[in-house]
């Protein structure tokens, strides 16, 4: 009686395992489905309050404890999931190692102590991240460390969500890869958010982190800042602690912000402590501002508009403003520029043998990265030099000029954003650089520059700090009437960058921003009718403001920070630029440049890859055939020890 009791018992506890087994892949399901959504929030602090904080007063909330890390890092996943199949900003996501980093972080004293920051794609490596420098033929390259620009951000408490897009090398003022696709402004997605730092600003736009990674070598953090409604800062020339000393670099490392006391935070830590102590005196510091473009082509109505509110502001303060010409010959500046970029080409070529075993043909890249590659075969070492020489020049001119004016005022972009989609080039300018192989090097000239021209009825005035090693700023303090961004630019003299910190504040503090730090911009498609108020609209007759199609930075800089585990020098631009003016042979000199240039499929690495189609992301989940595997082995075993009980 004793054994079929025990028996009986035996036989509802393998049924009761085989009932639960069926439930089983259910439960599986569910547990998966919490981990890729957001942790419902046990506090008041809301997403909207996400959206609308600085990152300093998130890391003050998290260190309050009104909030957690884990729960901001899943807001920012949250915005992504909401919006960015419209916006395509992002091209990787890594949210396991966010919500462990998040969920582990120790409060050490960091300024921004877990709060959410995007990485810039290019050149801000991570270790598993992308590292593809928008090549088609490199989709696949994966980094092997992290570089010394990401973790200096990451020491100041920042969790890294994930990477942001960016065109072809960096190459252009507007984000539109072929491996990528378009990012859309966060204001109006049928507009573009700028280059090459696109990405990084339309996720500052848009409310996925208060802060982003960029990278600036021809003005690519203020024309996506400008575009986008944000705060765009190009420190001066070795002034950051992670940018190269060279005195050929024109790379500057920093941030896309929304609120200035985040960018002069950013700015104090990372410095290196050449900046100087200078005080915005309105009794000594004369402004001078200009809405004509250095190299002759159209400024909006709207720029101008814009700049002139400017000055009145200003000079309600108690500042003297005055009109003056461009300080400088910006023709002969462009054509620097081509022809220092020109010298680095060669690493494209460089990249293509390593991954495709052959020298780069014209189907692998961009038309404009094409005709800078052209124009590289063309030139010298020498050329390089004198490009340098002359940019030397120009900027003895305007370190005299910042002698009588010590702050410069132009509009950041020459007019509003072009539409995403608009063709690149004309058919004429496709047929000749298709055809530009045994043109001279003269004819090579002329056309890159003709190539770039159209670029500069959108950003002529950026440019030149680059060159110079000035710094540079761009605040948004304007909308147009069709509801567009637009910002202005200030200019200073080297070292110089706390003026144009303490402008932004003024600016901020009285109320001048016109800003929006939530998109409603969601993944149907519709946009948001939550927009600061335009200005008026200019009353004077317009004239054409925007070429036919989208537009590019000219010159090849690789916006790029090296990983601190592969390579001695720090900074991967510095290299870049000085490959026709060094002993450095173009070979090694890639190799410094693209440390994580090896093709590593074998590396497993839970970092998503974004698809170019920007599908939605499926985060991983719990095999469904090793659900159903273990279903029928567990069932196949329990009928196996009931039958053997019932018989025995």
């Amino acid at each position: 009686m004793k054994y079929h009791t025990w028996g009986n018992k035996i036989s509802k506890i393998i049924l009761f395992l085989f009932l639960f087994t069926l439930g089983a892949p259910v439960q599986t399901v569910l547990a998966d489905e919490v981990a890729t959504t957001p942790v419902e929030n046990v506090s008041d602090f809301t997403i909207e309050d996400y959206e609308n904080s600085s990152a300093l007063e998130l890391a003050e909330a998290v260190r309050s404890k009104k909030v957690t890390s884990v729960q901001l890092v899943n807001f920012a996943y949250q915005e992504i999931e909401n919006k960015d199949q419209n916006l395509n900003a992002m091209i990787t996501l890594r949210k396991d190692e966010a919500l462990k980093e998040a969920s582990e972080i120790q409060d050490t004293g960091q300024p921004f102590l877990g709060v959410p920051i995007l990485l810039k794609g290019l050149g801000h490596t991570i270790s598993g991240g992308s590292n593809t420098n928008g090549l088609y033929f490199e989709k696949d390259v994966i980094s092997h460390g992290t570089s010394r620009i990401t973790k200096s951000f990451q020491n100041e408490g920042f969790i890294v969500i994930g990477q942001t897009n960016f065109p072809e090398m960096g190459l252009k003022n507007i984000t539109d890869s072929k491996l990528y696709g378009p990012t859309g402004s966060s204001w109006n997605p049928k507009y573009q958010a700028g280059g090459s730092s696109g990405g990084s600003a339309t996720g500052v736009g848009a409310g996925y982190a208060p802060v982003a990674t960029g990278s600036d070598s021809g003005g690519s953090i203020r024309i996506p800042a400008s575009w986008n409604g944000i705060i765009g800062f190009k420190p001066s020339r070795a002034s950051m602690t992670f940018d190269s000393s060279s005195e050929k670099n024109q790379t500057s490392h920093f941030a896309e912000t929304k609120t200035m006391a985040d960018t002069e935070k950013l700015f104090d830590d990372f410095s290196n402590g050449t900046a100087n102590n200078i005080n915005l005196d309105p009794k000594t510091i004369k402004i001078a501002y200009t809405t004509d473009s250095p190299v002759n082509t159209p400024v909006s109505s709207d720029a101008k508009l814009a700049v002139r509110k400017a000055v009145e502001f200003l000079r309600a303060q108690g500042y003297q403003v005055e009109k003056v010409k461009y300080p400088i010959d910006g023709m002969e500046l462009m054509n620097d520029y081509d022809i220092i970029g020109a010298g680095s080409a060669g690493i494209v070529d460089y990249l293509a043998t390593s991954k495709l075993k052959r020298h780069l043909e014209i189907d692998d890249v961009d038309l404009s990265t094409w005709a800078m590659y052209q124009l590289g075969l063309s030139i010298d070492k020498d050329d390089v030099a004198n490009a340098w020489d002359s940019v030397n020049k120009i900027a003895e001119e305007m370190t005299e000029f910042h002698q009588q004016y010590p702050v410069f005022l132009t509009p950041t972009t020459a007019s509003t954003a072009p539409k995403v989609g608009d063709p690149l080039m004309t058919s004429s300018l496709e047929q000749r650089i298709k055809n530009m192989d045994d043109l001279s090097k003269e004819d090579k000239e002329k056309l890159v520059l003709d190539q770039w021209m159209p670029s500069l009825n959108y950003s002529p005035f950026t440019q030149i700090s680059n060159l110079t090693g000035e710094p540079a700023i761009s605040l948004p303090t304007y909308v147009s009437s069709s509801g567009l961004p637009l910002g202005i630019q200030f200019n200073a003299a080297r070292n110089n960058d706390r003026l144009l910190l303490q402008l932004g504040t003024l600016f901020e503090e009285n109320d001048k921003f016109n800003q929006k730090y939530s998109s409603e911009v969601t993944n149907n498609g519709s946009s948001t009718t939550n927009k600061p108020k335009p200005d008026v609209k200019p009353e004077e007759p317009e004239k054409p403001e925007q070429p036919d199609r989208p537009v590019s930075i000219p010159g090849l800089q690789v916006d790029d920070g090296s990983s601190s585990t592969t390579i001695k020098d720090d900074n991967q631009q510095e290299q870049t630029v000085d490959s026709n003016v060094s002993e450095v042979s173009p070979e090694e000199n890639a190799h410094r440049l693209l440390p994580d240039e090896t093709e590593t499929n074998n590396k497993k690495s839970s970092i998503l890859v974004k698809n170019q189609k920007t599908e939605p992301r499926i985060l991983p989940q719990t095999s469904e055939a090793k659900s159903a595997l273990g279903l029928t082995g567990i069932a196949i075993i329990s009928g196996i020890v009931y039958v053997k009980f019932k018989r025995e």
